[in-house]
């Protein structure tokens, strides 16, 4: 049987499997964003966290970033196989969630459990990041990558518009603790989805023992670090993670203490953020080919650079507040979308397979890694300033995300990466 019949035979099994696998992870979006909702005001409202708490909370599912963030590339990119590790921490996240609702109707819950189990999901996700990411090419052929990763992130986009409303909802109707059931449900569905995948997974070749760990990591950052782009993307990505997590640990609390809301209403404003980012996902493409994909992601910086402005300038009748919340996440959902899909397509197109979770791992850790750090700030300017003092110092730092992008060479060239290059390994 040619080689040619035998690609033309797997496209249908390829085809299924890239739907099961993109259905299992849009369910886990949705699951995730309602948490993203529920987990916070179960704190916030239910256990009367304080601002440092509610901090401490939000910078425990980003810590294991810095914590095994480069070591998890380095051990994916050493396993034989990756699906088994996919389904292993879907599970592990599931069990983790479903410990929040049996506490709480024991009656047992305490903010202490809350940040337990979001270190447990962080470990979880920076496992699983780069493991679905390096099984990715085994599912969609290579020409198809950026495509599959813009389908991707328009469930993030989709469950981020439907996620927070739900969300709200059903924290009134069945409480916070209880919604969070229905994300442990999304994790069982993604590892079921991975389970049914039908291509044999094909065994990566064991990778010499004379390699050093330190070397391994040392690839995967030279390949971030020493392309001017890539460098650039992940700087602005993370000085802008930096400051939206300072934002992030205080929003609730400064939505539903400082300004009133009801958890529908913080909801509501969560959801458009979702619609801004499922049109900017969508947008994306048609941006980056009429300006240059580099001038796409240098213009999204300059746009999300001040949408955090919103949240503390919202002031006046309730309507007005919901009006000028709701425009500040709309465009910054817009602008991070464009940044994200753009940057993705660019970065797969720079990497080499071989190299993909290591430079996922490496990625992360520089982008997500600062999170907890922005949290952990938040909690204390929070606390030592008042919410609203410590979101304006959020939003003026953020519009220094900008310079990231306008000091490279992302502002001057449509395409700014260069193609793959075979890891000096493969070379020999």
């Amino acid at each position: 049987m040619s080689t040619e019949q035998t690609e033309r035979e797997a496209a249908p099994t390829r085809v299924g499997d890239f739907r099961r696998l993109w259905l299992g992870y849009s369910v886990s979006a949705l699951g995730s964003e309602i948490t993203v909702l529920a987990l916070p005001i179960t704190a916030a409202v239910l256990l009367g966290a304080s601002a440092l708490q509610m901090g401490v909370l939000t910078a425990a599912a980003t810590v294991p970033n810095l914590a095994i963030g480069l070591l998890a590339g380095v051990w994916v990119d050493r396993l034989p196989r990756r699906r088994p590790l996919l389904v292993a921490t879907d599970l592990a996240s599931a069990a983790a969630l479903l410990s929040i609702p049996l506490a709480w109707w024991l009656g047992r819950l305490t903010v202490t459990q809350l940040v337990v189990v979001e270190l447990a999901v962080g470990c979880a996700r920076v496992l699983f990041r780069p493991a679905y990411q390096s099984h990715l090419p085994q599912v969609v052929d290579r020409d198809h990558l950026t495509r599959a990763s813009g389908q991707l992130r328009s469930s993030d986009s989709a469950a981020m518009l439907v996620g927070p409303g739900l969300g709200g909802l059903l924290v009134q109707a069945v409480s916070a603790p209880v919604a969070i059931v229905l994300d442990a449900a999304s994790f069982l569905v993604s590892a079921t989805c991975i389970r049914s995948l039908r291509r044999p997974e094909r065994t990566t070749p064991a990778r010499s023992e004379s390699r050093s760990l330190r070397g391994e990591l040392g690839e995967g950052l030279a390949a971030v670090l020493r392309n001017p782009a890539l460098r650039a993307i992940a700087g602005s990505a993370a000085n802008l993670n930096l400051f939206g997590m300072l934002t992030m640990a205080l929003f609730v609390a400064y939505a539903t203490r400082t300004l009133g809301m009801s958890a529908g209403m913080v909801g509501a404003i969560v959801m458009t953020g979702g619609a801004g980012a499922l049109t900017g996902a969508l947008a994306a493409p048609r941006i980056a080919a009429r300006i240059g994909e580099g001038r796409a992601i240098a213009a999204a910086t300059v746009v999300f650079s001040f949408a955090l402005f919103a949240l503390p300038l919202a002031s006046g009748p309730r309507w007005l507040e919901l009006v000028v919340i709701g425009a500040g996440e709309v465009v910054g959902g817009f602008a991070v979308m464009v940044f994200d899909v753009t940057a993705a397509g660019l970065t797969l197109k720079a990497v080499a397979p071989e190299l993909l979770g290591r430079v996922s791992s490496c990625s992360a850790f520089i982008t997500q890694g600062v999170k907890p750090l922005g949290a952990l700030a938040g909690g204390v300017l929070g606390t030592a300033l008042g919410l609203h003092a410590a979101l304006w110092i959020a939003a003026a730092g953020a519009t220094t995300t900008m310079l990231w992008t306008f000091l490279s060479p992302l502002r001057h060239r449509d395409q700014a990466v260069q193609t793959p290059t075979a890891t000096n390994e493969q070379a020999a």
